[in-house]
């Protein structure tokens, strides 16, 4: 349960060097090329869990999604559906925590203006590592750069350890 909590601030990141563009009305970069995803939402993410998140409204489209998949305690499989706003809520509860994400490695398919990343993520909380899962992300090319429409999250669990493929 305690990685389902947690699993709602799993996103991806920990590239640098790409180049941004200036994101609509807030003052952040969005990414130039899908490649600087992971690090924008990083970005977006990292630092005390009560942060202003202007920049997480900027990357994420208005209409995004971010689902949580978990399982249950009889094992049955569940999500959680969330809008940005209802991320940053939970996400704010969480009060001083400094979160701190990590990409271990990531996958791109792009066509046009859209893109898929698949990615796996490790995450920490003050420091201990609270999750460690699977990010799947769908991406839109717009003007100003890329932005992110749904984020899929899955923690690992006994049941649904990371594959090797995806670990560093």
């Amino acid at each position: 349960m305690l990685g389902t909590l947690f699993a709602a601030t799993i996103l991806t990141g920990a590239l640098s060097g790409i180049a941004m563009a200036l994101a609509p009305d807030a003052g952040c970069a969005l990414p130039s090329e899908p490649e600087g995803i992971p690090a924008a939402i990083d970005a977006a993410i990292t630092g005390p869990a009560d942060k202003d998140r202007a920049c997480m409204k900027a990357l994420l489209m208005p209409e995004a999604r971010i689902i949580i998949v978990s399982l249950g305690a009889d094992g049955a499989p569940g999500y959680t559906l969330l809008s940005v706003d209802d991320w940053i809520a939970r996400t704010k509860a969480r009060g001083h925590a400094v979160l701190e994400e990590e990409q271990l490695k990531f996958h791109i398919e792009r066509y046009g203006n859209i893109a898929h990343l698949w990615s796996s993520y490790t995450l920490r909380s003050d420091g201990k590592q609270v999750a460690r899962g699977i990010n799947s992300i769908q991406a839109i090319k717009e003007a100003g750069g890329w932005r992110v429409m749904v984020i899929m999250a899955q923690a690992e669990s006994a049941t649904t350890p990371l594959p090797k493929e995806y670990l560093p």
